[in-house]
């Protein structure tokens, strides 16, 4: 129940434990008392401990369909909301696997890969569609998807920029 709760309005609990920096815990009012509730690792706790809960894939009950162009964090977090909310979704994703900066951006040893893959099943399994290796913009163009059937675009693309510290190289150059 406590995972179900939590994926009401987080899809990607089991990241979230794991990469999430946390401010919710610092503006806490628990920490007032003794401690502030660790929001972080009670999500990373639900969704380790309890990965055999099965998302149910809602009934597609709006005639629009929505293509999202990315799946990292933003595109994956709209497409699960938007087929909770009973749209059609399919995400186009130009690298050969889904999950944007989750993958491509952070190290393994923070974020092992098969947390962001187990995250996205679930996503699959609740009924989003994903398309990997497809460039939208050179595979196929924005136009390319209202003909085929997608009332709304969104575009999630990231922002796949680094930062460094003064004197060092920042990681995603590296």
């Amino acid at each position: 129940e406590a995972l179900e709760t939590i994926r009401r309005r987080c899809p990607l609990p089991a990241v979230c434990g794991r990469i999430c920096h946390h401010p919710c815990e610092k503006a806490c009012r628990r920490g007032r008392y003794d401690e502030p509730v660790s929001v972080r690792s009670l999500k990373r706790f639900a969704a380790d401990y309890a990965p055999e809960v099965q998302p149910v894939a809602p009934p597609i009950t709006r005639p629009e369909r929505v293509a999202i162009v990315g799946s990292g964090p933003a595109g994956l977090t709209a497409a699960y909301d938007l087929r909770l909310a009973g749209f059609g979704v399919t995400v186009f994703e130009a690298a050969p696997d889904p999950g944007g900066m989750l993958r491509y951006g952070i190290a393994d040893y923070s974020l092992p890969r098969e947390v962001p893959d187990a995250e996205i099943d679930v996503l699959v399994r609740s009924g989003v569609e994903i398309r990997t290796g497809i460039p939208v913009g050179s595979t196929i163009e924005l136009d390319d998807l209202l003909y085929q059937g997608y009332a709304v675009t969104l575009l999630a693309i990231g922002a796949q920029k680094g930062r460094a510290l003064e004197g060092t190289e920042d990681a995603l150059s590296f």
